[in-house]
């Protein structure tokens, strides 16, 4: 065999390897991206249309639309933790490449290229050409599938947990904005109202009916409501600027939400991420003990080698002599296992388990512990709701008497603005009652793992 044709074999050899990794994913009539699907395994409460392709996650719940549906979207689009963890998720897909591929890594070429510098051989030329491939231990190939699959399984689970808590941060924002929105409301009655008596109390005074230090007094009130109101309005367009930066825009405007039915505390995403981080972590052991040694190598080589050389023969004539030889063989590196390469692997991974366990755990008791705290602050807010609107019912009657015995000469000026400031507090509280129903059912919502 000529050099010729050694290199023939090799290049026909490299060109090949490519092509029979593109033919393997095919010689059953199906896609590469079945072959793919087909060779890993299945995940744990993995839902059948779910789609590696793109990060879409699964609610506990229902998902309704409305306000906080849409909003949460909006919001989603716009927070870098949920982008980053979709980029991890794109990252972790690109391994199935590797999973598919007849190799664990990449085919090599290696050439040598000899020649003599000094010695009694003349002209000594040596080539070697050797192209080879790591291989797959067996039971590797499925073991790394399946990190790939556990571990696309837990960005979907950390991406839902995102959602929940993007969605807990909006819920605040809502309610702050909320809560602003109402106190400009009291705020405008009050100057509304404070104007009104003001005026009346400037004909008073005007008719001799009153003192001037009636009218101060009515002065006095309408400036604390201006000032109350200016303040209320610049709360306001603070909470509804820190909303629309959440959402990229939209305005805290319509209804909410309504008290979400239970869920299986298992579908929680704060207890499904900690669950997809064990099946990841078990998954990652299963590969530790499928790789007890690097992945061996298998190469074929191909050598030739000539020189030209002096005959010595005293009994011959002294000419040169022409030697040549061509090789093929097959080389094949194999690692033997250690315990200082294994053990710490090994380790690793069981610590992984036990820290997902352990988080599992300890996640349980958070959820199961919020949820009962905010069924009890719901029906705290919503007693304390009926109590604040009785009281300002009685407020408002107490004040329209109040009004009409002043009108009367029975009372003074300072008794009508003191019943007046109960009755501004019996506002304020039925007010601020009436928020904490709104932010105890959203707390709820969000305790139960409801994100919509």
């Amino acid at each position: 065999m000529r050099m010729g044709a050694v290199y023939t074999a090799f290049f026909l050899f490299a060109f090949a390897l490519p092509f029979e990794t593109g033919v393997f994913a095919q010689e059953q009539g199906e896609p590469a991206e079945m072959q793919i699907k087909a060779s890993v395994k299945a995940a744990p409460k993995k839902p059948p249309g779910t789609s590696r392709k793109k990060a879409r996650v699964r609610a506990p719940t229902r998902r309704s639309g409305g306000v906080l549906a849409k909003h949460l979207e909006m919001a989603v689009l716009v927070d870098a933790q949920s982008r980053s963890l979709e980029a991890q998720f794109r990252a972790i897909s690109a391994r199935y490449a590797t999973a598919n591929s007849i190799t664990p890594g990449s085919p090599y070429v290696e050439g040598l290229q000899r020649n003599s510098a000094a010695g009694n051989l003349r002209n000594f030329n040596e080539t070697e050409l050797e192209v080879g491939m790591p291989l797959w231990l067996p039971g590797q190939r499925d073991a790394f599938a399946g990190t790939v699959t556990t571990g696309l399984v837990e960005v979907e689970e950390r991406l839902a947990l995102r959602r929940l808590e993007v969605a807990g941060v909006l819920r605040d924002a809502w309610w702050t904005a909320q809560r602003a929105a109402r106190e400009v409301s009291v705020a405008r009655n009050r100057v509304a109202t404070a104007r009104d008596i003001g005026a009346d109390m400037t004909r008073r005074v005007e008719l001799g009916d009153a003192a001037q230090t009636d009218a101060l007094l009515a002065k006095n009130e309408t400036l604390a409501a201006e000032t109350e109101l200016a303040q209320s309005e610049g709360a306001v367009k603070v909470a509804r600027a820190t909303y629309a930066g959440l959402t990229g825009g939209a305005q805290p405007d319509g209804k909410l939400e309504s008290v979400r039915p239970p869920i299986d505390i298992e579908e929680h995403p704060a207890l499904r991420a900690p669950v997809a981080a064990l099946a990841r972590a078990r998954a990652q052991a299963e590969l530790v003990d499928a790789t007890p040694i690097p992945s061996p190598e298998i190469g074929i080589f191909g050598r030739q080698e000539h020189n030209d050389q002096y005959s010595t023969d005293p009994s011959q004539q002294i000419s040169d002599q022409r030697t040549d030889a061509t090789t093929v063989g097959v080389r094949i590196r194999i690692p033997l296992p250690t315990a200082g390469r294994n053990e710490p692997r090994r380790a690793e991974a069981l610590a992984e388990m036990d820290r997902a366990t352990a988080e599992y755990e300890r996640a349980k008791l958070v959820v199961l512990a919020e949820i009962k705290a905010a069924h009890a602050s719901l029906a705290a807010a919503q007693r304390a709701a009926k109590l604040a609107n009785s009281r300002l019912t009685v407020a408002n009657d107490q004040f329209e008497l109040s009004r009409k015995a002043f009108k009367l000469g029975e009372i003074s000026a300072f008794d009508l603005y003191r019943v007046r400031q109960i009755q501004l507090e019996a506002q304020r509280m039925e007010a601020n009652a009436e928020i904490n129903v709104g932010v105890a059912i959203s707390r709820l919502n969000q305790a139960q793992g409801y994100a919509p």
